[in-house]
């Protein structure tokens, strides 16, 4: 053992100098805490520092602490820096001890659940490390086309996954979940348990270990007594995104001594999808009475005017702690609002930042969704900017049965006579071709246009042979445009968006998102010159994006959700297409209005773990058309012009919020029509002040640069 004053010596003299909150942490001895760290505060050391200090001045057996975090990278991330900074000091004293129990808690209900079916004889496998049909995917496709009698999506599948998820993790029933989108899911979910209960060997999915860990430890009290010896100490990192049945997993092993030490951040809680309770954190107290709660509140990442405004702009959420978080770094950041003409001034906006930037590692470029870094990655790479994208693999863009539909459009304009194209898009056609006029077809030799031979068929009405002829001519038509006029004439002319809406409609899919996906290919064919240019284009495309994962820790920009850029920081932030439908989305606007607010206050939350990513420049990036469509500057932007002005958070919600669209509002970069670009950095009710890139302020009456058109957004 040593002494607490030489254990924080020798941890300043590795270079760890921790703050009088990070210390109050570190020492806590017994009960329960709640660790609220803002970010940026430090967690993983003061995590780490913690573990030491059990070990080395509490004389704890590393065997029995276990530290449970969210991820596998985080688990590894953790016992790799523990090992490194405080490895030789324990090993020096706890020398054939052991180590502590570094785990996910996924990893941690897998070795109670294997235990429990070993003694019980029974053999398991899991779902999720099956091939081919018997695949995870596979298997609830199959039992989804069974029930629904139509084939399933991938974005379906990921939201019906999701769905299970939730349903385990929540500790809900299926039948809780009836408004939910997913048609038949009760079935599916009987189903789905069946198959895995019937398989022999059983199998098993990730939730099912938790559940099943669940269920052992609260049936067998051997079980549970079992792991509530082995353990003294128990850590949780990221609590916040821990679901109600892993906190229940927790909360029964860590009685009765209650050595429970919980690190999160209410304000970042952004996985409500996948069933995380960040209401567990608020009833903490109640949960584990006599416990403490300590705030870690100053951020070491990021500079003042990030930390001093997104801490303004979270505080308009109520169902959380309340953190006064600040930072000691010294000023010189940049945050700034712009409001551009549409996505091309965006993405052009960015590629001149970056084109003579020498250190592309320091920049990150965060969005909503996954369609967001089609075009962005387009852009990039046309401009020779290397990029790694972090969730490459996800990207379903380019297989998207929509995408595939206008591919085919325009492959059967250059042959049609192709029987095996027009087979997958005739559905798609507002024409009178059946099935039996496929099979029909599949009799004859085609030595000439199919519309033809159809129009010249016995028993072909005026009306039909008229409508096979008009086709023929169209797509005669569509093999002469440029791709930037084929994609909207096929939506058009040949009535594609008809066609698409009747799926939607019958198939439940999404029609906004599948007209989104057409927008973003209408988008990358404006600069490809002829149809098979085009298609080039979007092979190569797909090739660079699958492959950016080579790139990983080389000099490039990453590009990311923010839902994934959570742990993150770069010194430089561009948070992207920040408009009403994106962020915050549709659904949590309807929710919004119909008086559920705690999606809303999660889309907050989102926007402040993207905003508090930059270390010293955040760029907020708005437009006026999305797409060629009219849109609306995120209500977030109008949140943070407002703390920007210097409201107090009540006002912020009830004011009604304007954006920078036509307000001229602090952190909005704008033209002056003599002295050039500024930013406006203070409102001072009938004038602002604006500060030019030659770093001199000046001072303008608020109407007459509206009368004059002085100044405009830019």
């Amino acid at each position: 053992m040593i002494s607490e004053k030489d254990f924080f010596e020798k941890i300043k003299a590795r270079g760890f100098d921790l703050t009088e909150q990070q210390k109050r942490a570190v020492v806590h001895d017994q009960g329960p805490l709640l660790l609220l760290a803002v970010p940026g505060a430090g967690k993983t050391t003061v995590l780490t520092v913690r573990l030491a200090y059990l070990i080395l001045v509490k004389n704890m057996d590393p065997r029995r602490i276990l530290c449970l975090t969210f991820g596998r990278a985080a688990a590894k991330e953790m016992r790799e820096r523990f090992v490194a900074n405080y490895g030789a000091m324990v090993s020096s004293q706890k020398e054939g001890q052991g180590e502590i129990h570094f785990s996910t808690i996924h990893s941690f209900a897998y070795e109670v659940v294997r235990k429990a079916f070993r003694q019980k004889g029974t053999r398991f496998e899991l779902i999720e490390e099956q091939t081919g049909a018997e695949s995870k995917m596979g298997v609830l496709r199959r039992i989804y086309e069974k029930h629904n009698s139509s084939s399933i999506t991938d974005e379906q599948l990921e939201g019906l996954q999701n769905t299970l998820c939730y349903v385990k993790n929540t500790l809900s029933k299926p039948e809780e979940l009836l408004n939910c989108d997913i048609k038949n899911l009760l079935l599916i979910f009987k189903d789905y348990e069946d198959y895995k209960q019937s398989s022999r060997p059983r199998l098993i999915d990730y939730d099912d270990m938790l559940s099943l860990a669940y269920q052992e430890l609260k049936e067998n009290p051997t079980c549970l007594e079992y792991y509530r010896n082995r353990f003294d100490y128990i850590l949780t990192d990221e609590s916040q995104d821990t679901s109600l049945l892993q906190h229940k997993i927790i909360e029964m092993i860590v009685k009765p001594r209650n050595n429970i030490f919980v690190v999160g951040d209410d304000d970042q809680s952004i996985f409500g999808f996948r069933a995380a309770e960040p209401k567990y954190l608020l009833e903490f107290e109640q949960t584990y009475p006599g416990s403490k709660i300590l705030r870690m509140e100053q951020n070491f990442r990021s500079t003042p005017q990030i930390v001093d405004v997104a801490c303004g702009f979270i505080r308009t959420n109520k169902l959380r702690f309340d953190k006064a978080m600040f930072t000691k770094n010294p000023k010189g950041g940049i945050l700034q609002i712009r409001q551009l003409e549409g996505n091309r001034e965006q993405y052009q906006l960015i590629i001149q930042k970056l084109k003579n930037q020498k250190d592309l590692a320091k920049v990150g470029i965060l969005y909503r969704n996954n369609l967001s870094a089609i075009c962005l990655a387009d852009e990039l790479d046309r401009a020779n900017i290397p990029f790694y994208m972090r969730e490459s693999g996800k990207q379903r863009f380019f297989s998207h049965w929509a995408i595939n539909d206008m591919l085919n459009f325009l492959r059967f304009s250059f042959n049609d006579k192709s029987l095996t194209v027009l087979e997958r898009i005739w559905s798609k056609l507002s024409c009178p071709i059946r099935k039996q006029h496929l099979e029909l077809l599949k009799q004859m030799p085609i030595d000439r246009s199919i519309f033809e031979i159809l129009a010249e068929q016995e028993g072909v009405t005026s009306k039909a042979r008229t409508k096979y002829l008009d086709l023929k001519k169209w797509f005669k038509e569509l093999n002469a445009l440029s791709p930037a006029k084929a994609i909207p004439y096929i939506r058009n002319q040949l009535d594609y968006d008809k066609a698409m809406k009747r799926m939607c409609e019958s198939l439940g899919f999404s029609e906004d998102y599948v007209g989104s996906l057409l927008d973003v290919l209408s988008s990358i064919a404006q600069n490809e010159p002829t149809i098979v240019d085009f298609a080039n284009r979007l092979a190569h495309l797909e090739k660079q994006m699958m492959a950016s994962y080579i790139n990983k820790h080389k000099n490039v920009v990453t590009l990311s959700t923010i839902h994934s850029a959570k742990g993150l920081e770069w010194d430089q932030v561009y948070l992207i297409d920040l408009v009403e439908g994106i962020i915050p989305e549709w659904e949590t606007i309807k929710a919004e209005q119909d008086g559920k607010k705690e999606l809303l206050e999660e889309e907050r939350c989102l926007f402040y773990v993207g905003m508090t990513r930059a270390k010293r420049e955040l760029t907020l990036c708005s437009m006026n058309y999305h797409y060629h469509k009219r849109v609306k500057a995120s209500r977030f932007l109008g949140e943070v012009s407002l703390v920007l002005q210097g409201k107090k958070p009540q006002e912020v919600t009830t004011q009604k919020v304007s954006t920078p669209l036509s307000d001229l509002v602090p952190g909005l970069v704008v033209q002056h029509k003599s002295f050039g670009e500024g930013v406006i950095v203070k409102d001072e009710g009938t004038m602002i002040v604006v500060r030019f890139k030659d770093s001199s302020q000046r001072s303008f009456m608020k109407d007459i640069c509206a009368k004059q058109r002085l100044i405009w957004a830019v």
